[in-house]
C-alpha cells in the first residue's frame, strides 16, 4: 500500500475556505498564517530523512493494555520527514507537558529534536493542525469549542508559545 507524501495543514486550508465561524480579521490573519508557516516549512533540512510518520502522533492517540501500548488514528499516516511526529509530542507543552518528560522522551528516542532549528516551525505547524477540529465544532454551535478556538487564536497572534491550552 502506497502512502500519500505528507502535506500539511491541507485539512485547515480546506476548512478555511467553508467555515462561517471566524470573522473576516481572524479568517485573513488565520489565511495569512498558514501561508507564511508552510513557506517556512518548504524551507527546513530533515536531518532524520523521510519515512512512514503517523501524522497525528500525541498520547490520545494511543491505546494501552496493560504494559503495552499501540497506536490508533492512522488516517494522517503519511511519508514525510519523521521529525514531524516527534514536533508533536513537543507541542504537548500547551497543555502541560514538563520539560522532564520532554527529556526523558528525548532520551529513550536517542535524539533531541530542541537541538534542531526546524522544530519552531513544526510547533506552528501543529498549533496550527488543532485549531481544526474547533473551527468544525463552532461551526456546529459548540460555544466551549468557540471559547477554546478564540483563546487559541489570541495566543497564536500574540506569539505566545508558552500559552496554555485544554483539550474541550
Amino acid at each position: 500500500m502506497a502512502l500519500p507524501e505528507y502535506q500539511p495543514l491541507t485539512s485547515l486550508t480546506r476548512l478555511l475556505e467553508t467555515s462561517h465561524t471566524l470573522d473576516p480579521d481572524r479568517h485573513d490573519w488565520l489565511h495569512g498564517r498558514v501561508q507564511e508557516v508552510l513557506d517556512a516549512y518548504s524551507a527546513l533540512d530533515f536531518p532524520l530523512g523521510y519515512g512512514l510518520i503517523h501524522g497525528d502522533a500525541y498520547p490520545g492517540n494511543t491505546l494501552w493494555d496493560g504494559a503495552n501500548v499501540r497506536i490508533g488514528d492512522w488516517d494522517e499516516a503519511a511519508t514525510g520527514p519523521r521529525e514531524i511526529d516527534l514536533a508533536n509530542t513537543f507541542q504537548g507543552v500547551r497543555f502541560g507537558r514538563t520539560e522532564k518528560e520532554l527529556d526523558t522522551f528525548s532520551d529513550h528516542y536517542g535524539y533531541d529534536i530542541r537541538h534542531w532549528p526546524g522544530l519552531t516551525v513544526l510547533r506552528h505547524i501543529r498549533d496550527l493542525h488543532t485549531l481544526s477540529s474547533y473551527i468544525r465544532r463552532a461551526d456546529r454551535g459548540d460555544k466551549q469549542a468557540e471559547e477554546q478556538l478564540a483563546h487559541r487564536i489570541n495566543t497564536l497572534q500574540h506569539h505566545d508559545d508558552t500559552a496554555q491550552w485544554k483539550a474541550v
